[in-house]
């Protein structure tokens, strides 16, 4: 074994890691997603002649995770991403907005590789939220969906394409907020397995925590003038901020 920073290789040592067996990426425009208000939300919602998206985060992802039938190893995972999406409503043009808050919900579905184990597994510590369903035939008992799986996935933050307020036929009085969403996510199918790597130290910190008693002043004049915010950017110059600006709202008239 070679050294690792100048420092010798010690030994050869088990540890339990999670390998990804499998992942996808996803690239999703859910269009005209319906959102849903509390019920002094929706009286303003009512009431708004046009809106704007201001905000739209992910609050919470479910799993649920079932073997697919005559393809060993393989996995049916449903991920179900909760939306929030801020809203402001605003009842005629020039009007001060008012700021609701929705939520909708959206399920998608990916067949992924993640091997197969044929242990129960048991741990102290806190277990996934993952929904284990049990398969539509044959065997229905506990140790059908004892080995699974971890499913995982990671999300960029969402892009709010379009929103529309879209009036019920009458004679309801009721309006819907409708939202296209843009979502980029990387999906992942692990299991926690014992594998063998060189050791070459503990990883010992390389440097002190210090404690900062400068005055306000003080750490203030330590930063570095900003230059460039006083210039504008030339063209070649990336300008995200500006593109964020324009996808992060959408306006629609009701």
């Amino acid at each position: 074994m070679s050294d690792f920073n100048g420092k010798p290789f010690k030994e050869a040592m088990c540890i339990e890691a999670m390998r990804v067996f499998d992942s996808c990426s996803s690239q999703d425009c859910l269009e005209d997603l319906a959102f849903t208000f509390s019920q002094a939300d929706q009286t303003v919602i009512n009431a708004a002649a046009y809106i704007k998206s201001t905000c739209i985060d992910v609050t919470d992802v479910s799993f649920a995770i079932s073997p697919v039938a005559f393809n060993h190893g393989f996995y049916a995972v449903d991920v179900t991403y909760t939306f929030k999406a801020q809203i402001e409503a605003y009842e005629a043009a020039g009007a001060a907005p008012t700021v609701v808050y929705g939520t909708s919900s959206f399920t998608k579905k990916v067949i992924l590789f993640g091997s197969d184990g044929g242990t129960q597994r048991f741990s102290t510590c806190e277990a996934d939220q993952i929904v284990t369903t049990s398969p539509t035939s044959g065997c229905s008992c506990c140790c059908c969906t004892a080995a699974m799986p971890c499913a995982s996935v990671s999300v960029a933050a969402p892009m709010c394409l379009d929103a529309k307020l879209v009036a019920e036929p009458a004679p309801s009085e009721e309006k819907n907020v409708l939202i296209t969403i843009g979502l980029f996510a990387i999906i992942q199918l692990s299991r926690p397995v014992p594998i063998m790597v060189p050791v070459y130290d503990y990883c010992v910190p390389g440097k002190e925590c210090s404690t900062n008693g400068d005055s306000p002043c003080e750490m203030f004049e330590k930063i570095a003038f900003p230059t460039v915010e006083f210039f504008p950017r030339g063209l070649e110059e990336p300008h995200c901020k500006e593109e964020n600006d324009t996808e992060g709202q959408g306006e629609a008239q009701g």
